[in-house]
């Protein structure tokens, strides 16, 4: 298929999903964003955060001082409005652009597969308004905006492993998703796989290496700069001092409840119209996206290029992050999915394309899709318009 119609799918797609975002988003000024006083705390030279707003409370506090203990890449994105707007700049609609630009960076990923250009357009769509992608990016307050910008790198090393696959640029892409989102760093070992899948040969360990370790370096001097070690963040400290965990941020304990979160938890039922909404506590990803049910079947894709390899690795990558989340205490709360799946969602959405590119086109599919991108729909009318108070 020419490359220009995947641009074309793709541009098209990036406008549409702009549009989708900026109508569904209320116009309200986000107040929950941490990451922009960061940004101007780094234009003041400061690496802390002067009298913070008394709506904004999770910080690592160190003699005295209030630390963001969230990953900084957002921060750093969002240097250029801060110079000119500073605390008045209004997140949420960054978010909206920033989510318009994945989806058409989706699309031109999926096309880089191989992939038919119907399933490429498919699941371009089940992304951008089937999954919590389409509540994050309408939304976009700072945990969301992480989320997003993590969805990004992770999508734009997907895109270079599936073409020229430099492993310098993949070691740096990963590396850089991780400082949006930490748990994507557990995503990183498998760009590594997929870039000596091209490039068997130890040079490909060390460039690969060599561009998460550029990263990783400034990351270490920024953490030594506020809490006097390198591999301190921070945030495992400030959540035992916020939320106290039972059995601190990570256990078997919280096994069970998180398998209910992520594959049982449902809408709530009420008595008076619409009849059905939605707690702080979010739907399971079954229930959001319930196209990932097609996961269950048999086959890669016969077109796509190494489609088994790379659709291993997508399940592989997904996996891998998914399962930190089964052992956390925390399932994200405040939003309508399960949003700490957007951290996978980039391997997600590859192992699906390359799953149902691999079948002939059949009812379950059309089904689930529908259904996917109706349950999202649904949700943000009921957030706008029916949500009570």
């Amino acid at each position: 298929m020419p490359w220009r119609t995947h641009l074309l799918d793709a541009g098209l797609a990036t406008a549409l999903a702009f549009a989708l975002y900026a109508l569904a988003n209320d116009g309200s000024f986000m107040f929950f964003n941490y990451h922009l006083h960061l940004a101007v705390a780094f234009l003041a030279e400061r690496l802390h955060i002067p009298n913070p707003p008394s709506w904004l409370t999770e910080f690592a506090w160190v003699d005295g001082r209030a630390y963001v203990y969230f990953d900084p890449l957002p921060a750093l994105f969002l240097l250029p409005w801060a110079a000119v707007w500073g605390l008045e700049t209004n997140i949420a609609p960054i978010c909206v652009g920033i989510g318009a630009f994945n989806v058409g960076a989706t699309r031109l990923l999926l096309g880089r597969l191989g992939t038919s250009r119907a399933i490429a357009n498919a699941m371009t769509l089940l992304f951008a308004a089937g999954t919590v992608h389409f509540w994050a990016a309408q939304y976009g307050n700072t945990w969301l905006l992480a989320q997003l910008l993590a969805v990004t790198m992770l999508t734009l090393a997907w895109m270079e492993a599936a073409g020229d696959a430099n492993p310098f640029l993949l070691g740096l892409l990963s590396a850089l998703a991780a400082t949006s989102r930490s748990p994507a760093a557990l995503g990183a070992p498998f760009f590594l796989l997929l870039g000596l899948r091209r490039r068997p040969r130890l040079a490909t360990v060390f460039e690969y290496g060599l561009g998460g370790a550029i990263v990783a370096f400034v990351i270490g001097v920024y953490n030594m700069a506020r809490f006097g070690d390198p591999l301190d963040n921070g945030y495992l400290y400030a959540n035992q001092n916020l939320l106290a965990p039972q059995h601190g941020s990570f256990s078997w304990h919280y096994l069970r409840q998180n398998l209910y979160h992520y594959f049982l938890r449902g809408p709530v039922f009420e008595s008076t119209f619409p009849w059905i909404g939605f707690d702080d506590h979010g739907l399971a990803l079954t229930l959001t996206t319930p196209a990932v049910l097609l996961l269950l079947g048999w086959g890669w894709s016969r077109r796509a290029t190494d489609a088994v390899f790379r659709g291993r690795i997508a399940l592989a990558g997904t996996a891998a992050i998914f399962c930190l989340y089964l052992f956390y205490f925390w399932d994200g709360w405040r939003q309508f999915g399960s949003r700490y799946t957007l951290d996978f969602t980039p391997f997600l959405i590859v192992a699906l394309a390359l799953r149902e590119d691999g079948r002939a086109r059949h009812r379950l599919f059309t089904l689930l899709v529908a259904a996917s991108l109706l349950v999202n729909v649904y949700a943000i009318w009921w957030l706008r318009f029916a949500r009570p108070g």
